[in-house]
């Protein structure tokens, strides 16, 4: 079973865990399978569902970051999602057990579905949502990054504020 990879991993650091080649068409189509049940789930169980956010997000309107919503909110759709998987998919999350319960494959697409929803996402708001192609180890996208610009020196991007800080 592979070590479970950090949420804000990218397309390709997440398929290469998997064990998967970012280059082959069925990788894709395996890939869209776990990305159409998360969204699924998502729409479900998540969308607009104020009674599950943490306290301190109780007041913000609706899209919400994956963040916003209790750990026990999203682990339950993160077991939803595991208990519904089709044959195909299946396989795929079971390379994600841990004995906790906990599914880092699940979790990772579940994140970011919301991510590509929770309006801070460049690409969410233009043509290319859910484009997914960030396949370069950077998690840059090689046909947006010249439009998006790059990073201005001495800086970081702060996903929160949806910009760079110094």
């Amino acid at each position: 079973m592979p070590p479970p990879l950090i949420r804000s991993a990218t397309k390709r650091q997440f398929l290469l865990q998997l064990d998967l080649d970012p280059s082959d068409d069925r990788t894709s189509q395996t890939y869209w399978l776990l990305k159409d049940e998360a969204i699924r789930a998502y729409e479900t169980q998540l969308q607009g569902r104020r009674e599950l956010l943490r306290p301190e997000y109780a007041a913000q309107d609706p899209p919400y970051a994956a963040a916003h919503f209790t750990a026990a909110a999203f682990s339950s759709v993160v077991h939803s999602i595991y208990s519904r998987a089709s044959p195909q998919t299946r396989p795929f999350y079971n390379k994600g057990c841990n004995a906790q319960g906990d599914n880092w494959v699940i979790s990772w697409m579940l994140y970011h579905v919301c991510r590509y929803r929770d309006g801070r996402n460049i690409r969410a708001r233009s043509r290319e949502f859910h484009a997914d192609d960030d396949l370069d180890d950077s998690g840059s996208s090689g046909s947006s990054s010249a439009s998006l610009g790059s990073k201005p020196t001495g800086m970081f991007y702060d996903a929160a504020r949806n910009g760079y800080r110094r």
